[in-house]
């Protein structure tokens, strides 16, 4: 069976394998290794070999890679990364009476990979390009060890479970001087992200453990005992609308004793590892006095005076918590009065991962 329809097969399975409601991930860089099995099929008159070279490499042999890459979410269903990394295809030999024939390849690849996550699982397919060392010795016609650059491409599954993915592959080699040039492979995947928890809606009916707090998330498990009753919540109990506003005096980025008070009431559960995954938005805003340009900054840093309080209190916000500047642009109440103004003086804190 030749790689197309491998890799049509593999395809055909893939799909079948799976089912659920598609979601997107985060995005973020990830890296990974893999093992498996290579094929090689290569004719000595491809590679410009004399006329009365007569021999061809056909051998499989242990395979491995290693990659690294970056995902965006372009869509509600859809992910699009770049991927490269390094292939080492193994060590191929075909004996004749004039000896043992080598070819040894190994490459630098690089891919435009698309990801369809389906709940835990990413059905992924990828093309791309190999610069490929070919390193092909014969013991009567000499080495041939040249480079070129040949197109790639690949199918393949994931499992998620966490910061890990567990995946499959199988990658093809459009070498024109080899007839047959592919690879299966199976490895681990680390993601540079917080994992996904899901989303809890409250239970219309009582719940079956004791719940205190009447938001659907069992008394054992809940890490925020105290959210309302009928309030959305993640996997742990913690609500998903939590929102925090707080004020700053007038062309200042200094906390107030009221912020920090506020702020120090979040510290118990943003450093509480069982949910680790809470991350969000920290928004700056001012009101209109003073030019545009001033007051973006000015907001850009009230919004960092919220992020570097609470990692001083010990809370872990990098690839957690962003955060942004609007300057006079979004304001909530009248500029016209200083009370309006005051409230437009603020940072905005919320969470935004999850609905």
């Amino acid at each position: 069976m030749n790689f197309s329809k491998r890799l049509a097969l593999s395809a055909l399975l893939i799909t079948s394998l799976v089912t659920g409601v598609a979601y997107a991930a985060e995005p973020g860089f990830y890296l990974g290794g893999s093992i498996g099995r290579a094929w090689l099929d290569v004719d000595a008159k491809d590679f410009g070999y004399p006329g009365e070279a007569n021999f061809d490499v056909d051998d499989d042999d242990t395979a491995w890679k290693a990659y690294i890459g970056y995902n965006w979410n372009v869509l509600s269903w859809l992910n699009v990364g770049l991927e490269g990394g390094y292939k080492d295809f193994g060590d191929f030999r075909q004996e004749t009476r004039e000896g043992t024939l080598r070819a040894d390849p190994t490459g630098w690849d690089a891919f435009v990979v698309g990801t369809i996550p389906v709940g835990p699982v990413d059905l992924f397919a990828k093309v791309g390009g190999i610069a490929l060392n070919r390193d092909l010795n014969s013991p009567r016609f000499g080495q041939d060890d040249d480079d070129d650059n040949q197109l790639a491409y690949g199918v393949g599954i994931a499992y998620n479970v966490g910061h890990f993915g567990f995946r499959v592959e199988a990658e093809g080699f459009d070498d024109n001087e080899m007839d047959d040039f592919y690879m299966v492979s199976a490895g681990v995947t680390y993601h540079f992200r917080s994992p996904k928890p899901a989303v809890v809606a409250a239970p219309v009916v009582a719940a079956a453990c004791p719940d205190g707090d009447g938001d659907g998330v069992c008394d054992g498990v809940d890490q925020c005992p105290t959210t309302p009753a009928g309030a959305t919540v993640d996997s742990m109990g913690c609500t998903c609308h939590y929102s925090m506003n707080l004020q700053f005096g007038f062309d200042s980025d200094e906390l107030t004793i009221n912020d920090m008070v506020e702020l120090d009431a979040l510290v118990p559960v943003l450093t509480n590892p069982k949910v680790s995954f809470i991350g969000g938005k920290i928004d700056g805003h001012t009101d209109e006095i003073g030019t545009e340009a001033y007051n973006l900054d000015l907001s850009k840093r009230r919004a960092q005076a919220v992020f570097d309080y609470l990692e001083s209190k010990g809370v872990d916000m990098a690839g957690r918590f962003t955060t942004h500047g609007y300057g006079m642009s979004d304001p909530i109440a009248s500029n016209d009065t200083e009370e309006g103004r005051a409230k437009n003086r603020r940072v905005v804190l919320h969470r935004t991962d999850c609905k």
